[in-house]
């Protein structure tokens, strides 16, 4: 094909392969000229970005001296499919446990409640998910080259044991797997408010308790993050050193085959995330974060893709790319098979194809956001919650736009019948939430702060744990749904529900509220017939036929 080669081209002319190569021929004492595409973002995460660049050195010399000492003991040595698959599986859980570890280790929760969402299932992320998997790769090498059978090896522990008899005791040696088996066996106590954390497991048929501070299981889980780093670059390292070892048949539409794709999509500043298709070749999709935001860097940027990606599979309908950003909004490319195929053939210009594409709005790439904005608060805000003798406030959501405050939320009554009350704790809860603070999007700004809300929609039920939450008329949990307005009109019809339901409710409005409840015996039956011409009972100061006339409200 005339275009691809240019494609790549332009692509990786992007990549920034140069310096993160010199960055690695001096952090490994190794000179190294080039990278495949598929590892280019792993070292550059590895060695640029915290707290992967903390991997421990010495663990990295002892797996990539064994690593490269395996072709020469076999020749006929391959990376098949499986093997590389525990790669791709661990490499991805690393990069999930990264973003877990730069989101959640320094927020400011008590001990216990930051033992329970960090501590404990980041160890276990780090230790089952990505070094299992690792370890497997490599038993999975070591085993082409002994008469001893690793491939049946998938534990943790059985994992451990080949590396240490096969010379690789730094890898394991901070791992801790007493302390996995008291997690996975709900062996755990927190003590001292959650500041000391005991362990207890079973060992030797003997029933073992461990405590350890919080502090010390902090460092615990460094070691072992370090750890996985080390490995995970010795790896990397020796599979750029070795690629040709990989036998992956890549025109395949098999989750190996679309994860492999997805590195060599990837470039620091596009970094693919995932590759999927839809059923029958109906689309074919890929996913992008990018660091640039620049719409005509992005438009061509989707041109060079669908050029690349149509050369591996060239029989989907559509091909689909989505772009999003710290500060972009999710924007998207979608091209037909015609149409790049005509592009790579020459039949048509480029431009031509961009305009087709645009008249049918199957390319909407969206301007930044440049509000200025805290992103930590946005990254760390939680909306309240709201308890009191009679009723309580949860699951706040944001829904607002760039005029209008809109939240939504469950209001929990218990076993209030009386239809006074309900309303009372209604309008009590409109002046609490009145009070709440919300904050603005990093990719779309809307209103937000503390001013009072345009909008209220409230789901009321009876009681909340394990109780339906659907706004169903067989729902006896269900009590009724609020729509308040501060101009006293809605602005969203039905206020988000479906027509469906919304016509089985029985509806009445009440100053700023439109209510709709589940059982007609709450509404205020109005024997006289509004004339058409007659002011509104909602008080808006409308005619009847101007306002609330044909909504099921009074009429």
């Amino acid at each position: 094909m005339d275009f691809l080669i240019p494609a790549k081209q332009r692509y990786y002319s992007k990549d920034n392969s140069e310096k993160i190569l010199k960055k690695l021929s001096g952090a490994i004492n190794t000179t190294t000229l080039s990278s495949k595409h598929e590892l280019l973002c792993l070292f550059d995460g590895i060695l640029s970005t915290t707290p992967c660049c903390y991997w421990d050195k010495s663990i990295y010399s002892q797996v990539i001296s064994k690593l490269e000492a395996l072709p020469q003991q076999n020749p006929r040595m391959t990376i098949d499919e499986m093997t590389m698959q525990h790669f791709l599986i661990g490499y991805s859980t690393y990069k999930q446990v990264t973003d877990i570890i730069n989101d959640l280790s320094n927020l400011n929760d008590s001990p216990e409640i930051k033992n329970r969402q960090y501590r404990i299932p980041t160890y276990i992320s780090i230790v089952e998910g990505c070094l299992t998997n690792l370890f497997r790769f490599i038993a999975l090498l070591l085993d082409q080259t002994t008469t001893k059978d690793y491939s049946s090896a998938y534990k943790l522990s059985p994992l451990c044991d080949i590396l240490n008899s096969n010379d690789l005791n730094c890898a394991t040696q901070y791992l801790d797997i007493d302390i996995r088996n008291a997690i996975n066996h709900g062996g755990i106590i927190f003590k001292e408010d959650g500041r000391k954390i005991d362990f207890h497991y079973m060992k030797n048929h003997n029933s073992v308790s461990r405590t350890l501070q919080v502090y010390e299981f902090d460092r615990l889980i460094e070691q072992v993050y370090d750890t996985a780093s080390a490995v995970l670059l010795s790896i990397g390292v020796f599979l750029n050193n070795h690629w040709d070892l990989v036998s992956i048949d890549l025109s395949l539409k098999s989750f190996i085959s679309f994860a492999l794709f997805s590195l060599e999509l990837s470039i620091p500043s596009f970094k693919c995330r995932y590759i999927s298709d839809i059923p029958n070749n109906k689309q074919l999709n890929a996913d992008f974060f990018v660091v640039n935001t620049d719409r005509t860097l992005i438009l061509q940027t989707a041109v060079d893709l669908a050029i690349m990606i149509y050369a591996r599979y060239n029989d989907y309908e559509q091909y689909y790319f989505s772009f999003s950003g710290e500060r972009l909004q999710t924007s998207w490319v979608r091209f037909t098979n015609q149409e790049i195929a005509d592009m790579t053939t020459r039949k048509r210009e480029i431009t031509d194809v961009i305009q087709n594409a645009l008249k049918r709005k199957d390319i909407i790439i969206f301007d930044p956001s440049t509000e200025e904005v805290n992103l930590q608060e946005i990254k760390y805000f939680r909306f309240p919650n709201y308890e009191s003798d009679d009723f309580k406030i949860t699951n706040i959501e944001d829904g607002s736009l760039p005029d209008r405050k809109r939240l939504r939320c469950q209001l929990y009554i218990g076993d209030i019948t009386d239809k006074g009350r309900i309303l009372e704790i209604i309008r009590e809860s409109i002046e609490w939430l009145k009070t709440v603070k919300n904050v603005d999007s990093p990719t779309l700004h809307h209103k937000n702060g503390t001013m009072e809300p345009d909008s209220l929609y409230i789901n009321v039920y009876r009681h909340d744990a394990r109780k339906n939450k659907g706004l169903f008329p067989n729902n006896e949990n269900f009590v009724c749904f609020v729509d308040y307005n501060l101009s006293g009109f809605t602005t969203l019809k039905n206020g988000g529900i479906p027509q469906k339901i919304w016509a089985q409710l029985y509806h009445e409005k009440i100053n700023q509220l439109d209510i709709a409840w589940r059982e007609g015996k709450y509404i205020i039956r109005h024997a006289k017939k509004i004339g058409a011409n007659e002011l509104c009972p909602c008080g808006s100061g409308k005619k009847f036929k101007k306002c609330c006339r044909g909504k099921g409200i009074y009429d």
